[in-house]
Order: C-alpha cells, then structure tokens, then sequence
C-alpha cells in the first residue's frame, strides 16, 4: 500500500542506495575492478557462461590427468576459447590445447589449481590452517562469519552421520561462530509421505547440533562470549514443511527453551509469507513463556531453475513465482512484517541481499520502527566485496555466508558454482549490473524503477500457494478429457509434500491395512455379463506385509474350462456390439474410464499394497500411467482415422495377459488399447495380482465398458490358460511377463499374433567422466525401488576401471543401499516392501551364493524374519558370461562389473541378449554419442535411472530376448496399430518429397512408361507401386527418419527414433502380387535396411519374371533374389533380424514353429501402399531419455 508515510520510507531507502552505491565505487580496489571487467565481458558473450558452466562442471570428475586433458581440450575446440579470458589467460588456454595433453601429469594439476584459485573469494579452502586463517583474518575485520560445508551429496546415513560429527565440530571450534546446515545432509532418508518420522528424526540430530551449540561459546572481539549459532537453510520446496517442522519442534524441547537458533524462508515461494507469519506466532508465545528470541534468515530464493525443472517433468505447478515484480512484492513484504516490533523482538531478522535497494529498504524501516538492533545484514563471501564494506562504515553488523570446501571435496562445491553463476548473470538480477554501476545510470534508473514498482505491490502480491493439489477432495473438469480437447498431457503424481495429500495417504492406509476379522473381499470371475462363484476353486490373497499374522484381504475363484470357452463365445459373438462402436463413440466411453481411475486412485493404491505390497509411492506413479493409458491410446486412434484413404477396424478379440510386477498400469495399457483399437476383451490377471486387476476392471465396468466386453478370467495359467491361447477365437494376444511364457505361448501356438514384453537384464554404465553423486542417486533407485522386481530395473552396474578400482565410490554405494528402509508397505518410511513370494530358483540363488570371484560388499538379508522381505545386496567381481552377469534375478540384487572402458562397458551390456533398457552416466557428450549409437535397447536413459518410462514421453518396449513381436512400443503413436486391420480406399496422400531416391527416380519412369502405354498388362500392380513409393519416401521424409520429442521439458530431451532392422528379409510365396514384392522391396530399400530377398525353388512365375526383366533388375539394383528352401531359410533365422511375408496364411507352418523355439518375429500383415503403415514394419523404435540440465542450468538451451 503506498501512504505518505510508505512514500516517505521508500524515499529514504534510494537515497541511502545511492549513498551506499557511491561509496562502494570510491573503495573498489583494482583487484575488484578487473572481476568486474571479467564479469562484464561474459555477461557481453552469453556463451561464455555455457562454456564456463562446464568447465566447472567437467574438469573436476576424473582424477586421470589425461582425461581431464582430453576433456577440456574436447571442449575449447568444440566451442572456442571463452572471450572473458584475459589475453594472457587465452594465450594459455591455448597453449593448454596444444600442448596440455601431451603433458596433461604437469598441466591438469596446475590449471585445475587455478580454477580452485579463482573460485577461493566465493568458497574457502576447507583445510584446517587455510580455513582458520580466513576466519580469523575477518574476525579481525570486525566481520561474522556464517560457515556452510559444501560436501559430497548426502546418499545414506554413514555419510550423514559423518557431516552430523564436521557439525559437531564445528561447535568445538573457537574460532567457528555460526554455521548453516541444511536437513538434507544430516538425514538421507528424508521422505515426504513418512512425515512424522522424517520430522522426527531430524529432530533427534537437530537435538545434537543444539546441544553442543549451547555447551560451546564464542568470543567476540570485544571480549564478550556468545553461545554457537546454528542456522537451519532451506532448499526445495518439497522440503519446505518438513524443515520448518524440524525447526520448532527441536526448539519446544525444554533443554533449547533458552537457546536462539535460525531458519531460513525463501520470498520467491508466496508460501512463505504464511509461513512466517506462523513462525513469529510461535516465537511470540515462546518468548511471552520466558523462552529466547529466534531468527529469521529472509532471502530471495536460489533454486529457482531446479524448481523449474521440478514443475516441468512432474506436470505440476510451479512452486515460486513465475515473475521477479511478486517475488521482490513479497520480500518486501515479509521485511515489513517482520520489522513490527512485537515481531522482530520475537524473530530477530538477518536480511540476504545484494540488492542495495533492499538493503536500504530494510535499514529504513528498520531505523523508523526503532529496532535497528535486531536485524542485520547477510552477504555471501565474496561477492560485491566493495558493497559489504560500503554498508559496513554505516551498519557496522554485516554477516558472510561462506561455503567450505577442501581440495578433496571442492567437486560438491560445483553446484553451488553453477547457482551463483546463474543468479549473478540473470537479466533481473541486481549483481549483473554491478560491474561499473553507476547512481544515476541507464541501469541504476532502471534498478530503482523495478524497487519502487515492488514496494507498492506488497500488499498485492499473491500470498497463497501455487501447489494446491488435494487428492481426498479434488473434481475433474471433462474438459481435460483427450477426447474433447484434442490433446494429451501426462497425469501428474501425487505431491506428497502437502499435508492434505499426506492425510489422504493415511486414510488409504486405515481402509486396506486389514486386521483378523475383518471383512474379506470375495471376487468372481466375470463372464458374459455374470459375476460366477459357485462350485469354483477359492484361492486367497494373503498379505505380504502382514505375513507373521496370516491376514487375508480376499479371496478370489478360479475360472473353470468352462468359464473360458463361454468367455471366447462371448467375445467373439460381441453382444453388445463394441466392435461397431464408431472409434470416437469408443474413445469417449474411454475418456469416462480415465475419469473413474482419477476418482479411485485411492483405491487403486490400497489395493497394490494389500495385493502385491507396493508402497504407496510407487502405486501412486501406476496409476497416473494408467490414467495416461486411458487418455492417450483413443487419442492415437483418432490420429491414423485421420489418414483419409485408410479405413480400420478390430481384429476382434484380444487376450490380456498382464504382470503382477505392475499390477495397475500394464494391464490398464492392453485392456485400454485393444478397447480403443476396436476389439473385444477377455483379461486374465496375474494370479499374484487379482485383487488390484479386480479394482481396475471396476473402473472400467462403472464407466460404461460392459461385461460383455472386458470379461475378467482370474484362472491356471497351467490348466485353463492354454484353451484362451490357442484358441482360433483369439485374434492377438497382449503379454507382460517372462520370456518362457511368452515363448510357450508360441511353441503351443506358432501362428498366433503375440505382442510381448518380456524380460531385461538391464545395465548402467557409469564412467570416469560421470557426475558419481548423481549416478549412485541413479543407480540405486533403479536397482532397489520396488524391489528391484521391474523389468525396467538396472541389475548390473558397469563401472569403469578408475570407478570399480576407486574405494570412496564403493563405500557411497553401499551405504546408500544400505540406507534404504526396508519393511511392510504400510509403513510410509519403507522404500522397500515385499517380494511377490518368497526368493525361489535364480532369485534365491542369486541371494544366497557368489559365483567365482564375487564378493557380498553389502550381503542381502531376511527383514523383519519375513520371508517376503529383503534388503538390498550388491556384489561387486561378476564376471563377463557369468551366471550373474547373464541372469535376470528381479529381485533387490545388483551385480557390480569392472569394464576397461566405454568400449568394454557396451559389450558387456550386449552380451545378455536382452535388450529393455540401458543407462549411462556421463557428462562427455562423445560418450554419450557413442553408447547411443552402439548399445541394444528399446529405452536408453542418459544421466536419468532406468525405470520409470512415462506414457509418450518414453514409450516403452525392448528388442532381442525383452520382446515378442513386432516391438513397437507401449505409450507410444504407433503401439495400437498392430490390433487393427486396415483397408486401403485409394491412393494415400503424398506432400512434397525434398529428397532424391533412386527408387522415385524409377517410380517416375514408369509412371512415363504407363502414360506411353507401356507395361499395360501390369498396370494396376505398377500403378499401386508407384503411388506406395512415394508414400513410402514421404512417410520417411517426416516421419521415420526424424526423432521426435512431443514433449519439449525443461532439462530432459525424450527423442523417439526409428531403427532400421538389420538384415530384413523379404520371403516371396506363389501368391504374392508383383505389387506385394515391390512394394516391400522398396519399403525396405527406403527403410535402409540391409536387405535380403528369397524365394522359394517352387516359385516361378510373372512376379520372378519380371525381377528377372530389365525393369525389375534396375529396380533391385544389387539385391540379388536368393532361391532357398523353408528348411534353408529356417537355418539363417538366426542371422536375420526379421522375414516379411505378405499375408499371414502365406507363412509355412515350418516357419512359424522354428520361429516360436527363439520367439523370432515373423512380419506377415498386408502389404500397404500407405507409408505411415506399411514402414512400420521395418523399423525398431527406440526411445532416448536424457537429463542434460545440469542442477538446473541449461546450457545452450538457456540462449534459446
């Protein structure tokens, strides 16, 4: 609000900046002046700040000379030495280019000592003498000292105890007064949705730090003994409640009632103004009860990029605000609120600016309200030296944030770096124009504009959360529907950082944590619109978590033989008529299906724990992938009925198979894109997973998807099973699950069309030139979450030799693992739940004995004397084509190799044979280049964990022994193309073609040859020929030769590319139409697959004859036409990577059955002249995640 009286303080306050700002330019010493100049000339070439960033970021990791050589040099001859080099310094740069690698032992060191050097104003040497030298050289400055250690990333409790002990210390040293620590380095396991016991085991440390803090006393130089201070930092937002609940409820223990301690509040949150306001209403009832003053630590906010990032991959709003006016509004705000007498005398203020307008702001306020004593300014070290000393001839009480690193931990300091570099250079930030800031500037007008203009905000400025989702209370508008808006987004997750979701939680868990007694859930089999239990085999659903106390949450019949050929007359015959539902009539009945799994998302949870025992976290996730599911697979549909010469329909009934693994979400994804695609449903549930399938196929049921439709057959997989498999009524069948079961699926059935996702023995590179911190954060939740029993799941950890061979980072891993809590899902704190059952067959062995030079570094355990559940075990020493190296064990097992190199690391992940996902830890975009081009699998992740696919933006699915089929990807476009049939109704639409091909070339050709006549007989089959090649080469003009990222996040690339299949060979039958042959030679040609053509001995007809002809000739080019028999061709299965016949009924049965024994695919849908089609059938996809935001920072993208 502006009143005379506000104008007034407001007016004093940019007097008192120009005053400071003057006398600041008179003490700028030389030293300073030449940062300035620097400063000014990055901020003039804004790619320099990109390639200082890495520098920063990259020459640290690697402790070989000649990587950290080859690194840097890599990176000035990429992007060119930085202008806001001196001359001298880029003569070095230079030289260091040239020369440096070659004696990289002699220059890496020192270039690397330089760097430190140059950052020491900004973080001091951590070393005992250096440290205490700096303190005590500012004590004798008159300055306070706040000291904050900037160690490695706090990953598991031994580390934690360990910065528990340097804190500890800190209050032991004479020369140490006031240190700021933050939540996440004295706990590891801090867990939003474990609130309380989060909350109260920082409590118990906080306790710690306090008690010596009051026990050891620091002497001013004036004689005076004050006890240590200790301040409590905030960081992200999701944090916010949990450090402010620490704070206060450490200091009401009795033994602190007299004890001053502080916390931070960030104004670009507009939480925090509420937040304060709290505060000061306990500090105010504290101190009325005789207890001591706290202080409040007011800053700005410097997560914001990483806060960014947060809101953009979680779908979430942004927490702070998006606009710099309401961020200053509300530090101003809070200043003023604070400053009230009967306020601040209760949280004493220390106020974090180098903003000189703030800061005079303050002080005037302050000198107004008469409580100057009570608040004072804080500075960090090393920045705008020359301000700090201008405030403090006036102020006299200035303190310096100043973080601590050692030579040794100086690589953890380089987030903070980053930050500083990011804040200091951003468009609205005051340090950008300090350099040569002058009162009465451009700049300096402009500054004072932006103050003036948040002064009268305050009042304004937003002072309600941005987060406010409320799982126990939200509605859904229909209007975020895919089918009436036309687009898709993904679901967000539940934020567990905010207490009414928290609340939510604990109600879930009160109606599904059953106790004896209580009522047991009777679930049917549903057939033909019938709930059926009579006469049936019971089975019951124990659970897991409760194992000692044999509770039973339902009980379940088992289909009969009977039941199973009811349901395949049931769903052929489509009583209800869904297979004529036109395909939006489908999609919206589907968009009802995504409502009512928004609205049982409770539910749903409840049932995955009590059925499988997944912690509710990690059910949460399922659900919103099959909410994903639900919106996104109709809205694919409606995409291709988009393509006007394409009629579609169902194959007609669809069997789904679905795992117990992800008891919510993959069954949801088949059920869902056989609805949409047109075909009728019969679901058999894993049997380890009926309950939660049960709760799921209600969802569908209340939506409007008749039983008649989806019909629910929880049955043997080993007696009842096989009649819905090879029953000729089943026109595809949808797998998750083993490889065995997908291939004795085959082998009963050779001819059936099998989608499957099969299994993974997914590996993590991690090499010397990675982020460690970042890798083993990575690696552990890939390898551990849901106990380790997703096939997502990383199972083998290739690091190379300098990491294998590297102590430090054996014992952060191991401690990290061991770390994690384990323990019954109904406990929030546990990261780990149950195994499905008991270890059996390779998992048991795989937990109980080491193979020839293993070794436990962290032996797995029994929990709990719970045979369901087990701690994490790690074993480094696994050998190339060991048992363990090989072996898929899904469970909470890692298997550690040592590789030579990147080389080595990549052929040790392709010789599993499986092919589901892949991750690489790496900061060299080289390696990440080359692991790229030659690692197989369907889901590469860079600098991201391995698990987790989200819908569309990394679709999932796998190649060699992690799939069946054709292995188009789950979540993606192209996934419900394979459960339809579709019919050409005249040529396809071609758009301009920009690139030349041979094959256009001939297509023209003959387009002549038709016009003059030519070639008559053979006119429709040429014409159809030639309308395909352009389709073709149109369709992968724009579609399959582009990777594609839908989705644009902030600081993730998810690209979606096609793979041509290796060896691609096209099998010629009698029946074939030279049409038929053409066009999947010129499919394949365009493809760029490497491509084979066969024809059977027998074969000998128009089509060979005119191969054999002048055109056809020019047409193969030098693709020769292979005449072999099936047997023959059944003996090169192996070396080929896929045979494309044109019609099903055209494949021999020889063929299908030597096919099924290694689950080879056999491509035999019609051949389409339509590109977007017919292409699909030679190519693999594949989906590439990358992380490439570095804390935040963006890198290049940020000159976008």
């Amino acid at each position: 609000m502006e009143t005379p009286q506000n104008q007034e303080i407001f007016s004093k306050a940019v007097a008192l900046a120009e005053t400071w700002q003057n006398r600041a330019n008179e003490l700028l010493t030389k030293e300073e002046k030449n940062i300035q100049d620097q400063m000014k000339r990055l901020l003039t070439h804004p790619h320099d700040k990109v390639l200082l960033s890495k520098l920063i970021d990259q020459s640290f990791r690697s402790k070989d000379p000649k990587r950290v050589a080859d690194q840097i040099s890599n990176l000035m001859e990429d992007e060119g030495v930085p202008e806001f080099f001196s001359r001298v310094e880029k003569i070095l740069i230079q030289m260091f280019v040239g020369v440096g690698k070659h004696v990289s032992s002699f220059a890496v060191p020192r270039m690397i000592e330089q760097m430190r050097s140059a950052s020491s104003r900004a973080i001091i040497p951590g070393e005992p003498k250096e440290l205490h030298g700096h303190l005590q050289k500012r004590r004798e400055q008159g300055i306070r000292m706040n000291i904050n250690h900037l160690g490695e990333a706090v990953l598991g409790e031994g580390e934690a105890a360990s910065r528990l002990e340097t804190y500890k210390n800190d209050m032991a040293d004479p020369d140490v007064e006031y240190i700021s620590i933050k939540i996440s380095t004295i706990y590891s396991q801090i867990n939003s949705l474990a609130f309380e016991e989060t909350v109260g085991t920082l409590k118990d440390r906080l306790a710690e730090i306090y008690r010596m803090a009051q026990q050891h006393y620091f002497t001013r130089p004036d004689g005076t003994s004050i006890p240590k201070f200790v301040n409590l930092d905030m960081e992200d937002y999701r944090d916010l409640e949990i450090t402010y609940q620490a704070f206060i409820r450490t200091l009401d223990q009795e033994e602190f009632k007299d004890y001053s301690a502080g916390i931070v509040l960030q104004a670009y949150l507009p939480d925090s103004f509420g937040m304060q306001v709290k505060l000061t209403d306990w500090a105010r009832e504290r101190l009325s009860s005789g207890g001591a003053p706290v202080k409040l630590r007011i800053v700005k906010g410097a997560n914001m990029e990483m806060e960014k990032v947060e809101s953009s991959l979680a779908n979430w709003p942004l927490a702070p605000y998006d606009n710099k006016l309401e961020v200053d509004a509300n530090y101003k705000r809070m200043i003023t609120y604070g400053m009230e007498p009967e306020n601040i005398k209760a949280v004493n203020l220390g106020i974090g600016s180098h903003n000189l307008f703030e800061l005079a702001y303050a002080a005037v306020l302050a000198e107004t309200k008469k409580v100057s004593d009570y608040f004072y300014f804080e500075m960090l070290e090393g920045m705008a030296d020359h301000v700090r000393r201008a405030l403090q001839e006036t102020s006299g009480d200035v303190l310096l944030y100043a973080p601590v690193a050692t030579k040794d931990e100086f690589i953890n300091a380089i987030a903070y770096l980053i930050r500083r570099l990011d804040e200091n250079t951003s468009p609205e930030n005051f340090l950008r124009y300090s350099p040569d800031l002058n009162v009465g500037s451009e700049e300096w007008s402009y500054l004072k504009k932006t103050f003036l203009d948040s002064c009268v905000q305050q009042s304004q400025a937003q002072n309600f959360p941005n987060r406010i989702q409320n799982r126990a209370t939200e509605t859904f508008d229909t209007s975020i529907s895919s089918f009436r808006s036309n687009c898709f987004s993904n679901e967000p997750d539940t934020d567990w950082s905010l207490a009414a979701n928290r609340t939510w939680a604990e109600a879930i868990r009160r109606r599904w944590k059953k106790s004896p007694g209580d009522e047991i859930i009777e679930i049917p089999v549903v057939v033909g619109g019938q709930e059926r239990k009579n006469s049936r085999e019971l089975r019951e659903i124990m659970d897991s978590c409760q194992h000692k106390d044999k509770i039973s949450v339902a009980r379940y019949h088992l289909a009969s033989k009977e039941d199973a050929l009811d349901c395949l007359s049931v769903a052929k015959d489509d009583p209800d008529g869904w297979r004529e539902l036109s395909s939006e009539r489908r999609h919206e009945v589907l968009a009802d299906v995504a409502m009512e799994l928004r609205k049982s998302r409770g539910e749903l949870i409840g049932a995955a724990a009590a059925d499988t025992g997944k912690v509710f976290t990690e059910a949460d996730v399922e659900v919103s992938e099959a909410i994903d599911f639900a919106e996104f697979y109709p809205l694919s549909v409606r995409q291709f009925d988009q393509l006007e010469t394409i009629a579609s329909e169902g194959r007609g009934v669809g069997l789904v198979i679905s795992p117990w693994n992800f008891p919510i979400a993959i069954p949801c994804g088949g059920i869902v894109t056989a609805l949409a695609s047109g075909n009728t449903v019969i679901f058999k549930p894993a049997s380890d997973a009926v309950l939660s399938a049960w709760e799921l196929c209600n969802c569908f049921w209340r939506a409007g998807v008749s039983q008649n439709t989806l019909q629910f057959i929880p049955c043997s997989g080993a007696e009842v099973g096989p009649i819905m498999t090879a029953s000729n009524d089943v026109d595809f069948i949808i797998l998750t699950g083993g490889t065995d079961t997908g291939l004795n699926i085959l082998k009963q059935t050779p001819g059936v069309y099998l989608a499957a996702e099969t299994g993974g023995k997914n590996a993590t590179i991690v090499t010397d030139m990675s982020d460690r911190d970042q890798a083993i954060k990575n690696v552990i939740h890939s390898a551990f979450s849901n106990c380790g029993q997703k096939c997502s799941a990383t199972s083998l950890l290739i690091l190379e030799k300098t990491i294998y061979d590297d102590p430090h980072f054996k014992q952060q891993l191991v401690d990290a693992a061991r770390s994690m809590k384990v323990g019954s899902a109904w406990k929030f704190s546990n990261k780990i739940a149950a195994l499905i059952k008991p270890p059996s067959g390779d998992l048991e062995k795989g937990l109980n004995s080491l193979e020839p030079k293993e070794e436990w570094v962290l032996k797995p355990e029994m929990v709990e004397n719970n045979p369901y559940i087990w701690s994490p075990g790690i074993k480094y020493g696994v050998q190339p084509g060991s048992y363990t190296h090989m072996t898929e064990f899904f469970g909470p097992l890692l298997g550690v190799m040592r590789a030579e190199n990147l080389d080595h690391a990549i052929s040790l992940v392709n010789q599993t044979g499986y092919g589901l996902t892949s991750g690489l830890e790496s900061l060299d975009k080289r390696e990440q280049q080359q692991w790229k081009d030659e690692v197989f699998a369907g889901n590469l992740y860079v600098n991201r964990g391995t698990t987790g696919a989200v819908v569309l933006r990394q679709p999932f699915g796998g190649m060699g022994k992690s799939a069946l089929g054709p292995g188009l990807k789950a979540g993606s476009l192209d996934y419900f193309s394979q459960f339809m049939n579709f019919t050409e109704k005249g040529y396809p639409h071609v758009g301009v073609i920009n690139q030349g091909h041979h094959l256009l070339q001939i297509a023209n050709e003959w387009k002549l040859l038709l016009q003059w006549n030519k070639l008559q007989p053979l006119k429709g089959e040429i014409d159809n020929t030639i309308h395909a090649i352009k389709s073709y080469l149109y369709a992968m003009e724009n579609k399959f030769s582009l990777e594609e990222d839908y989705f644009h996040l902030r600081g993730q690339d998810n690209l979606i590319r096609y793979l041509p299949i290796k060896e691609m060979m096209i099998r010629l039958h009698a029946d074939d139409t030279l049409f038929e042959t053409l066009a999947r030679i010129a499919a394949a040609k365009i493809a760029r697959c490497s491509l084979l053509l066969s024809r059977p001995k027998e074969v000998r007809n128009e089509v060979i004859e005119f191969l054999e002809s002048r055109y056809g000739k020019e047409f193969l080019g030098k693709t020769a036409v292979l005449t072999i028999s099936d047997e023959e061709l059944i003996e090169r299965m192996d070396s080929l990577g896929r045979i494309r016949y044109a019609a099903p009924d055209r494949v021999p049965e020889a063929v299908f059955a030597a096919a099924a024994e290694t689950g080879f695919y056999i491509s035999r849908s019609p051949v389409y002249m339509h590109g977007r089609i017919e292409l699909l059938q030679y190519f693999q996809q594949q989906a590439i995640c990358d992380n490439y935001h570095r804390y935040g920072n963006l890198g290049e993208r940020s000159l976008i």
